[in-house]
Parts: structure tokens; sequence; C-alpha cells
């Protein structure tokens, strides 16, 4: 009788223990968020990669040039497209518009700091913020879907500052030119 009520004593600790361990919560380190938010206050942000660099379409012999970057950055927790980014984002809607069939889908991303859902609609923030960019220069929305992997599918496997902020992106993905 005696090993059966160790053995449900031990068995019970072992649960509490666990359940104990379970319910520490993850902190936040304010530290490094301010210093985010430093950094781009002070301009130290950059956007884009390949600017001014295009090519052409060669599938159908079109002299519209379409723009090569189709990746925006954004600053910590925010959707505001950067100024730099517009002619680029501008070029491949006006791409769009030459080409009817074309269909892009634009993939909005976050660094992992901040929870799942919150993650999810930052990026879908940043997706539509593009999407509306593209809408404005008269292409159908049914030639745009906007889908959001909030920090799913990191740019880079890092935790520091400026691992985070490659994460911290919308990108343009041509489904159908």
């Amino acid at each position: 009788m005696k090993l059966r009520q160790w053995i449900q004593i031990l068995f019970i600790s072992t649960c509490v223990l666990v359940l104990v361990g379970c319910h520490t919560k993850r902190k936040t380190d304010q530290s490094a968020i301010n210093e985010a938010n430093a950094a781009y206050a002070t301009g130290a942000q950059t956007s884009g990669l390949g600017e001014g660099s295009h090519f052409s379409d060669q599938s159908n012999n079109s002299t519209m040039r379409l723009s090569t970057k189709h990746v925006y950055y954004f600053d910590f927790d925010s959707s505001v497209v950067h100024e730099v980014d517009k002619p680029a984002i501008d070029a491949n809607a006006d791409y769009m518009l030459a080409h009817e069939n074309a269909k892009v889908m634009l993939e909005g991303h976050t660094d992992p700091r901040g929870s799942r859902e919150y993650n999810i609609g930052l990026g879908e923030r940043r997706a539509q913020a593009v999407g509306e960019i593209i809408k404005d220069k008269g292409i159908h929305p049914g030639q745009i879907r906007v889908v959001s992997y909030g920090a799913q599918k990191l740019a880079i496997p890092g935790h520091s500052e400026a691992d985070y902020q490659k994460d911290r992106r919308v990108v343009l993905v041509y489904l159908q030119r």
C-alpha cells in the first residue's frame, strides 16, 4: 500500500512541476525596442535593393520596363510605406497596367517580436498598404492577392536589430505576367 501512495505523490508532484514550468512568461526586452525606435528616428534605416535597376519582360518582347525591386522594408511596428519605395511600387503598377493579365501576391512579414496574432495583422496591414498604392494607379483589385506570414518566414534567422530589419518587409511576387 505504501508503494502505491508514493507513486501517486510522485505523479502529482511531477504534474505540478510541469504546470509551473509551462506557466513562465517570456519577457519583452524593452531596451532592444527602444534602440530600434531610436535607430529609425535618426534616419539610420535604409530601404531597398537595386534601386534604379530594371529588366525588361522578355516573354512578351515588350518595351515596358519592370522594376527588379520587389521587397519593401518597414520601420518597427509600422505599416507606413517609405517614400523611397514608392517609385518602385509605381513601376510595378505601371507594368501591371500595361499587362492586364499580370497578377501579384503581396506577402507581408514581420520580425519575431510580438504575439502571433499581432504579427499576422501587422503583416497584412503592410501588404495592404503596398496594395493600396498599386490600386491607386488604377490596377483592378482582382489582380492583387494579399497574404500575411507574420514572423513565420524570417528573412534571416537572427536576433540582432539588423536581422529584425530584414524581417519587416513586403515581398511582391508575380503570380502571372
